[in-house]
């Protein structure tokens, strides 16, 4: 993506940069119908992987033109919203192990194809700011999977990582365990973390979702809310519905 090619440069050079998710750009024909634009991709999977790739391609609306099976592998021919993209090329190396080839280029614009789902999950929300604890941090990633590790600057809004249901959570991974004079029966024990999931840039900018930004700055890379105070997000999103 070559959005992600220029914020990398602009972190590089010391810039602090916020980049919301990906875009496609939308017409109308004269008739005022609304036109998106389409790619023509060509995927090359191995056999056993065929189903899952062609289970993701129609969940994006893909409309498949061709398949040629060869000795170890099958070749797809699809033609696919460009909206539909944004995403595939991590889910295709995550479903072949790095084993499947893609590549895609511009076809047309055509009707527009409706909703396309996107991040199946929700986000763990970090409800106030701090330094995140490992002790808060054991109590979270039984909820899903954590982007974080102990020991880390977190500010409210921020997103620490990846619910295991399709809503938000809001969590605080910066509190510490409160002191007695008594020593309870878990003393002692050791707590272990799950390591964090890594994300990169690019991977970043498919993951977040339209209430989100990515936050680049020399020395880290972050995701977090668009609007960072827990009741303005819960507002602007009621008003929404409204």
């Amino acid at each position: 993506m070559q959005i992600a090619v220029l914020v990398e440069q602009m972190r590089r050079e010391g810039f602090e940069v916020l980049v919301s998710r990906p875009e496609v750009i939308y017409k109308r024909d004269e008739q005022g119908n609304l036109l998106e634009p389409y790619e023509s991709l060509t995927v090359d999977v191995p056999n056993d992987n065929l189903g899952d790739i062609l289970q993701s391609l129609a969940s994006r609306k893909a409309d498949i033109s061709n398949m040629v099976h060869n000795p170890h592998s099958v070749l797809v021919e699809a033609t696919i919203p460009t909206r539909g993209l944004i995403g595939f090329e991590t889910d295709l190396v995550n479903v072949t192990k790095g084993l499947g080839i893609a590549s895609h280029l511009f076809k047309e614009y055509g009707p527009h194809k409706g909703d396309i789902p996107s991040r199946g999950n929700g986000v763990l929300v970090a409800m106030e700011g701090g330094v995140s604890t490992a002790y808060s941090l054991d109590t979270i990633q039984v909820r899903g999977r954590l982007f974080i590790g102990a020991q880390e600057e977190i500010y409210e809004g921020m997103i620490i990582g990846e619910n295991a249901r399709p809503d938000d959570l809001p969590v605080n991974p910066c509190k510490a365990k409160k002191l007695t004079n008594m020593r309870s029966q878990g003393d002692g024990k050791g707590i272990s973390l799950a390591p964090p999931l890594v994300m990169t840039l690019e991977r970043s900018l498919e993951y977040i979702a339209p209430d989100e930004y990515v936050e680049a700055t020399p020395k880290s890379l972050r995701m977090r809310k668009k609007i960072l105070d827990a009741n303005l997000r819960k507002r602007a999103g009621n008003a929404v519905k409204v």
